[in-house]
């Protein structure tokens, strides 16, 4: 019985996502995932231009997500002080939705962040700590806006949130 060409693609993608994870991107190569999928080289070339590719196709959800989550995050009407008024975050359906996208894509954000050396991939903490502060201090202006009373918190929140970041990421 022959193997449909959707099982083989998730099949590579499977086996590369894993060695990805348990020896890094450099320490991957096209011949390791292809015997690994029981396929050969040249079979791979048929699903993906190359290495990168693949990581890319892996990586693609997550990417994507973060994206629409900082674009969400700086959306006018998300502008809101209900972070700054309860007792507990977790009361806050948008907190819920942050740990559940670090738990969901938690393997993804290991390899993105520690695993991708050889990469196009290989600088985005950096990329990443850069976006986040642009965008946190889109974000603070908008509430000082529109909140002008929170201005002392807001600058204690940047504070934190810029330096805080680096040294969350060993930066």
């Amino acid at each position: 019985m022959q193997t449909k060409k959707k099982d083989t693609k998730k099949t590579i993608l499977e086996v590369a996502r894993k060695s990805f994870l348990d020896k890094g991107y450099r320490k991957t190569s096209m011949r390791i995932i292809a015997k690994e999928a029981n396929v050969t080289l040249s079979n791979i070339y048929n699903y993906f231009k190359n290495k990168d590719e693949i990581l890319e196709v892996i990586l693609q959800p997550v990417l994507r997500d973060m994206e629409q989550m900082l674009a969400r995050h700086n959306d006018p009407n998300y502008a809101t002080t209900q972070w700054f008024e309860v007792k507990d975050i977790s009361e806050i359906e948008d907190f819920k939705e942050y740990v559940k996208f670090i738990i969901t894509y938690r393997e993804e954000f290991n390899l993105l962040f520690y695993k991708c050396s050889g990469s196009k991939y290989e600088n985005i903490k950096e990329f990443f700590i850069d976006k986040y502060t642009e965008s946190s201090r889109a974000y603070l202006q908008l509430m000082k806006d529109r909140y002008p009373e929170i201005l002392q918190f807001l600058k204690e929140y940047m504070t934190f949130s810029t330096g805080g970041w680096k040294r969350l990421m060993n930066l």
